[in-house]
């Protein structure tokens, strides 16, 4: 068993991957990490995401969340990607 909250088990993790270990420190370091972690946190409270899975579409107009079947992800892609200029969407 590992214990991945120790930060030396994450960067040999990390190795494992084929992530070097001095570019992640320098993000570390740096502040980058925290940076966007810190971002993924207000646009998770600016979209009210409530769990995962969560699918964001639409500028945020709209939200699937939970046991979303892959025929409605995909008929709203669809419809997103399809529309014609100017029109509303269906979704």
């Amino acid at each position: 068993m590992k214990d991945v909250g120790n930060a030396e088990c994450q960067l040999a993790l990390a190795e494992e991957l084929g992530i070097p270990r001095n570019s992640l420190l320098k993000l570390l370091h740096d502040g980058s990490a925290m940076a966007a972690l810190c971002s993924d946190l207000k646009l998770r409270d600016d979209f009210r995401v409530e769990g995962s899975p969560t699918w964001i579409f639409n500028e945020g107009r709209q939200k699937l969340y939970g046991n979303v079947g892959y025929k409605i992800l995909e008929a709203n892609i669809r419809e997103l990607l399809e529309r014609p200029e100017g029109l509303a969407s269906w979704c």
